[in-house]
């Protein structure tokens, strides 16, 4: 059982065909998120929302957006990004039927070439979380290696700092080694 933000309880479907694939705003993909996703409420790039829906129920929720990277060797260069998106946030309410996340994934990639000119699909699995790519695999998606390892200017406060223009040796921070991550891709058919 599930309590949403009504207080109304909703029971999970017991298969994931049971989940009606829609369009969702960014606000109730971000409620998902929140809930279920480790970035939490931290905000994501958006451009499509889709949402599995159940009893009126978004248990899961997939955005892709524009990807900040411009070109990625062996995959685009930045005067070949239109037509590529990233997933930016995936997630799945605690309970949902195994599989839920490929079956999503699927059915919105579907969706998406109705209103897209989609030529490919790019996604990250974060290490820091544990994360190998496990879904993206098990959804037909091709595996490129880790990104590059990157460092970023970290504050003390914790905030990344990224300025043009500045001396980072006269600020207060340190640089510090961001997370490697899994790069995947799909071109659809």
């Amino acid at each position: 059982m599930q309590d949403d933000l009504f207080g109304i309880t909703a029971t999970p479907p017991t298969s994931p065909k049971m989940f009606c694939i829609q369009d969702i705003s960014k606000g109730v993909a971000a409620e998902v998120y929140k809930e279920s996703h480790y970035f939490g409420e931290k905000g994501f790039l958006h451009v499509y929302s889709f949402g599995a829906v159940f009893d009126s129920f978004c248990w899961g929720a997939i955005t892709y957006g524009i990807p900040n990277a411009r070109d990625i060797n062996g995959l685009y260069k930045s005067d070949e990004q239109h037509g590529v998106l990233e997933i930016t946030r995936l997630a799945f309410r605690e309970g949902s039927p195994r599989n839920s996340p490929s079956r999503l994934i699927s059915q919105s990639i579907k969706l998406l070439q109705q209103r897209y000119p989609l030529r490919l699909v790019i996604t990250y699995a974060d290490t820091a979380q544990g994360h190998t790519g496990g879904i993206y695999k098990a959804s037909n998606f091709t595996y490129h290696g880790l990104t590059a390892q990157k460092t970023d200017f970290v504050h003390p406060d914790g905030s990344i700092k990224k300025m043009k223009g500045v001396k980072y040796s006269e600020m207060e921070g340190e640089w510090v080694k961001r997370s490697r991550k899994h790069l995947f891709s799909f071109r659809p058919y």
